[in-house]
């Protein structure tokens, strides 16, 4: 992990390494990776916390997986929100693009489904985990294919439209 690399934070979305340092850290002096989050956020990691956490920013290969994701029927769950909220919270902390493109894509897919059963909408607390996942889906998208996060957004938005159908 070099200054200047950019990779997959899963609590946080992506950001560039800006420095790898000494410092001391519980009163150790240890190697430690800065990251430069956005929003000027910015998370100092030890390097071995920075070796289990960070990833490399998504591949070709896996864009097209997210694309395959998003436009699949995936399978409808019918099991109670909190059932639904637990395991859309593992796939979350995660940060995995494939589990981030589950959680867009069946929120999504609720949401349709809810207004086409009498204009309801999404519980807050779904809407907010699923929101969460899309800004953290669509950061990671923006910085691997060099485009904005409106653009990002909108690929995302195209993959989905199968599912409005």
């Amino acid at each position: 992990m070099k200054v200047g690399d950019v990779v997959a934070y899963p609590p946080h979305g992506v950001g560039r390494v800006s420095a790898r340092e000494k410092r001391v850290v519980l009163g150790l002096e240890q190697e430690v990776v800065v990251l430069a989050l956005d929003d000027d956020l910015s998370v100092m990691l030890t390097l071995d916390r920075a070796n289990e956490h960070l990833r490399p920013l998504i591949d070709e290969k896996g864009l097209r997986q997210v694309q395959e994701t998003l436009r699949d029927d995936g399978t409808f769950s019918d099991e109670a929100w909190a059932s639904r909220l637990k395991e859309a919270q593992e796939k979350l902390r995660s940060g995995s693009p494939l589990e981030l493109a589950e959680i867009v894509r069946d929120g999504a897919r609720r949401q349709l489904a809810l207004s086409a059963a009498g204009g309801s909408k999404l519980s807050v607390s779904e809407r907010a985990l699923w929101v969460k996942a899309r800004e953290l889906l669509s950061g990671e998208i923006g910085l691997a294919r060099g485009v904005d996060r409106a653009e990002a957004d909108a690929w995302i938005d195209e993959q989905l439209a199968p599912l409005g159908s």
